[in-house]
């Protein structure tokens, strides 16, 4: 009985070292979407391994409300206040007022003591520390580019510019891209305008982008939309040459 008792406890033991052994790599032809691995990882409770996953997320699909709330729960858990406010703001300033996230991020941020509750429809400060003035418009996304026989990169530093078409607004805009090639306007006048990376020269993109009153438009720029597959502005960069 003893000896037989040994052999199940072997059994045993062998079994679970099976069951915790890695599975065999299985067969794909694309790595598995960074949205279900973090929200899998923040439901297990892997805080870190969820914020750096929705970080990942993030810099593929910087406008994306789902992420910037799972990046804020995890930052929370973890203690990283201040990335938490930020994500929790730009869920409330850029979220649907009917979205459920936005009501969970509002209520966490009156909580915090980070946006009181006297000051509910305000908008809170975008992600560059800038305030959006009531009726201003926001532009955001990220900048990727491939020269010729390589693979998309980020622009990261890249230098942008809206100018408006009307000759008499005189307000204009321009930041640099961070080093994952993402930007944001937070702060635009509404109206229309030319979006581009350079002023003399020719530059990789140019864009017309329409921003109507309290818009919070998310453009990527990528090879697609780039100079040599569209210019929004031909015929005047030719009167500008000759």
């Amino acid at each position: 009985m003893t000896r037989l008792k040994s052999y199940v406890l072997i059994a045993l033991l062998a079994l679970l070292a099976a069951c915790q052994a890695p599975p065999r790599p299985v067969q794909s032809s694309a790595p598995e979407d960074p949205t279900r691995l973090a929200a899998r990882a923040l439901a297990a409770g892997r805080y870190a391994d969820a914020l750096e996953l929705y970080r990942q997320a993030l810099s593929e699909a910087p406008g994306k409300v789902s992420l910037h709330y799972g990046a804020g729960v995890a930052s929370s858990y973890l203690d990283r206040r201040d990335d938490a406010v930020r994500e929790f703001r730009w869920v409330v300033q850029y979220g649907s007022q009917t979205a459920p996230e936005v009501a969970a991020a509002r209520q966490w941020l009156i909580r915090a003591g980070a946006l009181p509750s006297t000051s509910l429809d305000t908008p809170a400060p975008s992600r560059s520390g800038e305030e959006r003035q009531a009726g201003n418009a926001s532009l955001e996304g990220r900048a990727i580019f491939a020269e010729a026989g390589q693979a998309p990169k980020p622009m990261a530093r890249l230098q942008l510019f809206l100018v408006p078409e009307s000759p008499t607004q005189k307000e204009r805009y321009n930041l640099r891209t961070d080093e994952k090639g993402n930007f944001t306007f937070p702060n635009v006048i509404p109206s229309s305008y030319k979006l581009i990376d350079r002023v003399a020269g020719q530059p990789l993109w140019r864009l017309r982008v329409e921003l109507k009153p309290s818009d919070a438009k998310v453009l990527e720029l990528t090879p697609a939309n780039s100079l040599a597959m569209q210019d929004d502005f031909p015929e005047r960069q030719a009167r500008a040459q000759e």
